[in-house]
C-alpha cells in the first residue's frame, strides 16, 4: 500500500470531507468573484459566499455524510469510537434530507429566509454534535480520531462561519435597501423591524 505524501494528502482530504468541502466552497466563491468582469457589489459578494457555503459546506458535505453513515456505517462508527447501531442510518437519512434541502436553496433565486433557516438548523445540529463529542471525551474518554480531531473543530468553526455568512449577507441586504429607500421611508423601515 502506497503511503507516500500524495496518498496521505488524498486520504486526509477524503477523511476530513466536511472541512475539504467547506474549503472547496470558499475557493469556488473566490474564483467566481475574481472572474467577474464587472465589480461585485457587497450584496453580490456576500450572496456568492452564502450560496457557495449552502451548496458545498452543507449540500455536498451532507450527501457525503449520508453515504459515509449508510454505505460505510461500520467504518464511520469506528472512526468516531462508537459501535454500529440503527441510529447510524437515521443520521444518514437526516444528512440526506439536509443535503437535498441545501441543493434546493443554493440557487441565487432562492429566498434568503430559506437559507437562514437551513444554516441555523445546520448550526444547531453541528454545535449539538460538537457538544456530544466533548461529552464523549470527558465522560467516556473517547479519543477516536473523528470524536476529537478536525471533525470536532469543524463542527464548531464551519458552522460559526456559516452564521457569519448569513449575518454578512443580511447586513449588506439591509444597507442595499437603505441606499435605495427615500429618506422619509428609512425611518419607518428601521422602526418597523
Amino acid at each position: 500500500m502506497n503511503t507516500g505524501p500524495v496518498a496521505q494528502t488524498i486520504a486526509f482530504l477524503i477523511g476530513n470531507y466536511m472541512t475539504t468541502l467547506f474549503v472547496v466552497g470558499l475557493l469556488v466563491a473566490a474564483v467566481k468573484i475574481l472572474r467577474g468582469r464587472r465589480g461585485h457589489s457587497p450584496v453580490a459578494m456576500s450572496g456568492l459566499f452564502l450560496n457557495s457555503f449552502v451548496f458545498w459546506a452543507i449540500g455536498v458535505a451532507q450527501v457525503v455524510n449520508f453515504v459515509m453513515h449508510s454505505v460505510f456505517g461500520d467504518y464511520a462508527a469506528k472512526t468516531i469510537g462508537w459501535a454500529q447501531s440503527p441510529f447510524q442510518l437515521e443520521l444518514a437519512l437526516s444528512s440526506l434530507g439536509i443535503g437535498v434541502a441545501a441543493f434546493i436553496l443554493a440557487s441565487p433565486r432562492s429566498t434568503f429566509r430559506g437559507k437562514v433557516a437551513l444554516v441555523v438548523a445546520t448550526v444547531i445540529f453541528g454545535w449539538g454534535a460538537a457538544a456530544g463529542h466533548v461529552y464523549q471525551i470527558l465522560v467516556d474518554h473517547d479519543y477516536a480520531v473523528n470524536n476529537t480531531g478536525l471533525l470536532l473543530f469543524s463542527d464548531i468553526a464551519i458552522n460559526a462561519i456559516g452564521l457569519a455568512f448569513v449575518l454578512w449577507h443580511a447586513v449588506t441586504l439591509r444597507r442595499g435597501q437603505a441606499e435605495h429607500t427615500p429618506l422619509a421611508r428609512t425611518d419607518a423601515l428601521v422602526t418597523s423591524r
